[in-house]
């Protein structure tokens, strides 16, 4: 099991980007301009969309004015890096980002994709020192039925933990598309933490948030709504990572974090282990001389 607390991407380490702001159908706010309710508009400043829920004009940001402007999430350029929100950035092919962390890193989550492959390389004062391209293209054929008539899909998730550690890199991350436009719902960039060996009998599960009601001659009234992704995991941990492993369940009060009980993404229990999101559960169990028994539930955000 491997823990990424992330950077916060900010706009100094975003260096670069394929994306602009405001992408297509976005709109930047204008002081002084009515709007309707449900106007939708975006500020620079802060990379936040906005929603107008009282009708008229104004002359102050709507970052600052709560009681007309409902803040509703990440422009499309910053969708990427909000680890709080479900939301994706979408561009056409190749949406390419650059970021330059100003610290060691090693590690780089992409999920929610939607592409045909991502390219990652490493610069360090100019030269190249890492490059890799993974292929996200999937087709689970079983039998000769699925040979022939099974839909490709993608790879939702990709993690790679080999970055090389500079101080000075500079990442580029390359998702490109052959036919429509990629998408990613998070990048997340950080060092990550060993805890241990996810041990047999992990358990993927899900909250779900639809709602089923019969009416009094029995018909259904199905709303869907999200289904969260949570997991049950227990790792054994060395006795000597104890402390370090009680460092990090401090730092990630309350903070998003990537959780991957695996480490090839292309193993078929790869995206059953891997949360981006919250612990409910973290407890370290010392009844063993030599290890811990670490379990832990997991909620995505």
């Amino acid at each position: 099991m491997r823990v990424i607390p992330p950077l916060s991407i900010t706009d100094a380490l975003l260096t670069g980007s394929t994306c602009a702001e405001p992408s297509v159908g976005e709109t930047a706010w204008v002081s002084g301009t009515t709007y309707a309710v449900g106007d939708i508009r975006i500020r620079t400043a802060t990379h936040r969309q906005y929603q107008r829920v009282i009708a008229g004009a104004g002359t102050t940001a709507p970052e600052l004015d709560t009681a007309n402007w409902l803040d509703v999430g990440p422009t499309n350029k910053w969708a990427m890096f909000d680890l709080l929100r479900n939301t994706q950035t979408v561009q056409a092919s190749p949406l390419t980002v650059v970021i330059t962390p100003g610290q060691r890193v090693n590690s780089l989550a992409l999920l929610g994709l939607e592409a045909d492959s991502v390219t990652v390389t490493v610069t360090n004062g100019g030269v190249l020192v890492y490059t890799r391209t993974q292929a996200l293209g999937t087709r689970e054929t079983l039998d000769w039925y699925d040979y022939f008539f099974e839909p490709f899909s993608f790879m939702p998730s990709l993690v790679f933990f080999d970055l090389p550690p500079y101080t000075g890199a500079v990442i580029t991350v390359a998702i490109t598309r052959a036919t429509g436009s990629p998408k990613c719902g998070s990048l997340a960039l950080g060092t990550y933490v060993f805890i241990g060996n996810m041990q047999y009998n992990a358990e993927s599960d899900a909250l779900n948030f639809s709602t089923v009601d019969r009416d009094t001659f029995g018909n259904s009234l199905l709303v869907q709504r999200r289904s969260v992704p949570k997991t049950n995991q227990t790792v054994l941990c060395k006795k000597s990572r104890v402390n370090k492993v009680r460092d990090l369940r401090t730092l990630l009060n309350a903070n998003p974090a990537i959780w991957s009980g695996l480490d090839d993404s292309a193993d078929g229990y790869f995206d059953a282990v891997l949360i981006l999101g919250l612990y409910k559960q973290f407890t370290i169990n010392v009844a063993q001389p030599d290890n811990a028994i670490i379990t832990l539930q997991l909620e995505e955000i």
